[in-house]
């Protein structure tokens, strides 16, 4: 039995511990999305890092060379993709500026296309002042437009930093990860066979996220390409390789593309054609995430696809962006746990 000395002990050392454990946990919060990405680009490079210190024998110099494809692998494509951003932003603020400051000629386009023609040949003589409602809509839109401009610009720079972050960490998680990874393991207070049964469950998940990613990118960039083929859009193809690698982007995905492609359209092609490109964007190129990443994780989980459809979601809500990677394979480990539970006690 222990004293109450001992007894004492045991508490001030569980709370010192939990508090720290908590602490440590707000340190590193603001770069959880960081750590948890540079995590799941390890998983899928490790092995070909593996290779090369096979032969190189030098854990330094085999994690350079390794961090070193990675960041070209994500950031030539990467680069392109901004590159390709900001030279589409610049070439649209003139026209956006013109159609802005001539509201009159706008108002006359708006007002060419059939429906709207229609409506308002049928209640132009009514007291409400269709000039004064579009011209108030495009006020409320240039300052939407400029807004959404300050967070794009906000969003890059941040973008870059946590680039530059992910080299960093993805070069120690290769050099040092083998070690985190045996001293995680040694500190779990579960069975050997457990351990290597929890571990080997979030490696599966993990695994089925990634491949779950790449169907998602692949699907994406495919129905991107569609579109802009039909809409009349040069160089359909490269855009098309720019939606790919931009559906691996957290923050707006494949959207980072169609989206500044459905500007073009609207200001090349007309207004209407331009509102068709967006709804064909927002519920085809971009909804077809929420399809495919379900069923094709669920297919390496062993988990209903309907239940992966909700889990992605409320992790979406619950930890931002990066519940489409967590809340799998947190789901994964519920399940997990759940069959160790019954294997414990005999629980048929």
């Amino acid at each position: 039995m222990f004293s109450d000395f001992e007894k004492i002990g045991n508490i001030f050392f569980l709370l010192s511990f939990l508090s720290f454990l908590l602490i440590s946990y707000f340190i590193f919060e603001p770069f959880l999305e960081v750590i948890v990405l540079s995590i799941i680009v390890v998983l899928i490079f490790y092995p070909l890092y593996q290779k090369i210190n096979n032969k190189i024998k030098k854990d330094w110099l085999s994690s350079l060379i390794a961090t070193f494809i990675v960041a070209f692998t994500f950031l030539v494509p990467i680069s392109i993709l901004i590159l390709f951003l900001s030279k589409e932003i610049i070439e649209l603020i003139p026209s956006i500026e013109q159609n802005l400051s001539n509201p009159q000629q706008l108002i006359q386009s708006i007002l060419s296309i059939p429906i709207i023609s229609q409506i308002y040949q049928k209640y132009g003589s009514v007291e409400i002042d269709i000039y004064q409602i579009i011209k108030n809509v495009f006020g409320y839109l240039s300052v939407f437009l400029f807004e959404k401009g300050k967070i794009f610009a906000t969003n890059i720079t941040i973008f870059i930093i946590e680039i530059f972050l992910m080299i960093i960490t993805v070069f120690f998680l290769f050099k040092d990860g083998d070690k985190l990874y045996k001293r995680i393991y040694s500190v779990i207070p579960l069975r050997p066979k457990e351990k290597d049964f929890l571990f080997y469950k979030s490696y599966v998940a993990i695994k089925g996220v990634i491949l779950g990613s790449v169907a998602v990118a692949i699907a994406q960039a495919t129905l991107g390409f569609i579109g802009y083929f039909v809409a009349g859009i040069k160089y359909s193809l490269f855009l098309g390789f720019l939606t790919f690698i931009a559906a691996f982007i957290p923050f707006g995905g494949a959207s980072l593309v169609w989206i500044p492609v459905a500007f073009m359209v609207f200001f090349s092609k007309g207004i209407l054609a331009g509102i068709i490109f967006f709804l064909y964007g927002t519920f085809v190129i971009s909804l077809v995430d929420n399809i495919i990443r379900p069923v094709v994780v669920s297919s390496h989980v062993d988990i209903h696809p309907m239940i992966l459809f909700f889990t992605i979601l409320g992790g979406i809500n619950f930890f931002g962006i990066l519940g489409i990677f967590i809340a799998p394979v947190v789901i994964v480990l519920t399940n997990t746990f759940i069959d160790l539970f019954k294997e414990r006690y005999n629980i048929e």
